[in-house]
């Protein structure tokens, strides 16, 4: 039997893509950075796409992608759009043993309004989900992403089942806002740490703008590596030895949309680690793989099977990160 690469924890949803540009009626304040509407008129869309999303689920299917054998561990629906993350899971061969199916007769659902390669996310307030269990298979690596609910007893029965693995955690804004401490507490226990800037600010507390101090203030909760994404100004990391990187984003193309970036690049990531490759080359990973998806519409659309991302890596070996 094979060694299971990569197991998933977090949500499977149904993304529905609003593409504002052709909305008659629509307005944008540049200054206000605000999207309005008339209130109480039928408005004609221009454009829209229902794809598979959740923090997980796109990482699972990126890193199948890949050549590694992903788990997903997820609660779904009973229904229609439930079997389209069933089939597309299954179409990208993604293990759904851990895939849990509840009797909701809806899909989970998030409403994305995209506009000028920028996006908001009406997001719907997923379950507990306390009943997901990795179980005790011992994978190379187990990738924690955004859960609602009790989310700290999934996350300990995935640690205590499961010594042998190594950690990777992508935490949601509303667990670091509402659970800063219990977050906190997890990182002595976490390989790699995936956030955003603010996200990193609030981890650290550390308001500065030298990010220099961000990162150490990061290492200092005890995370072997820390990967802060700050959108078109690439990314950094933190390694075990105390090192800060920076590398920029693979192209200036301006982007269609900005869904399921941070996802991509935890996955060009992850598949860089498990291969034993340096942060250096793992952040060259996930900065080319993130490219491609924001040149598509959703999250997993534009993610690289592993011949299209080492073709794309050989064609820009110039672009690489830089000792900071």
């Amino acid at each position: 039997m094979r060694n299971i690469d990569v197991v998933c924890i977090g949500s499977a949803t149904i993304d529905v893509f609003v593409i504002l540009q052709d909305v008659e009626k629509f307005s944008y304040d540049k200054f206000s950075n605000e999207i309005s509407f008339p209130l109480g008129e039928k408005l004609n869309l221009g454009q829209y796409k229902i794809e598979l999303g959740g923090n997980a689920c796109n990482v699972s299917v990126g890193l199948s992608r890949l050549g590694l054998q992903s788990y997903l561990a997820a609660e779904i629906g009973n229904d229609e759009f439930s079997e389209k993350i069933t089939n597309t899971l299954k179409k990208e061969n993604v293990d759904q043993s851990m895939v849990k199916k509840t009797s909701r007769s809806t899909p989970y659902f998030n409403i994305v309004l995209s506009f000028d390669g920028e996006r908001t996310i009406l997001a719907e307030n997923t379950p507990a989900q306390q009943n997901l269990n990795p179980g005790e298979i011992n994978p190379t690596l187990i990738y924690l992403t955004s859960m609602n609910g009790s989310w700290q007893e999934v996350y300990e029965k995935a640690f205590s089942k499961n010594p042998n693995s190594k950690f990777a955690l992508n935490p949601g804004n509303a667990q670091i806002k509402n659970n800063l401490d219990d977050i906190l507490l997890l990182l002595p226990k976490i390989d790699i740490l995936f956030v955003n800037l603010a996200e990193a600010k609030i981890l650290a507390k550390e308001s500065s703008p030298d990010i220099k101090a961000v990162m150490k203030k990061l290492k200092t909760w005890g995370v072997k590596t820390a990967v802060v994404t700050d959108g078109r100004n690439g990314s950094y990391a933190i390694t075990d030895k105390d090192e800060i990187f920076q590398i920029g984003v693979a192209s200036d193309r301006k982007p269609i949309e900005r869904t399921g970036a941070g996802d991509a690049y935890a996955v060009g990531f992850i598949y860089a680690f498990i291969n034993g490759y340096s942060v250096k080359e793992a952040m060259r990973y996930g900065a080319i793989n993130a490219d491609c998806v924001v040149y598509e519409i959703g999250a997993q659309k534009g993610l690289l099977k592993k011949e299209e991302l080492d073709k794309k890596s050989k064609e820009i070996l110039s672009f690489s990160a830089v000792k900071i």
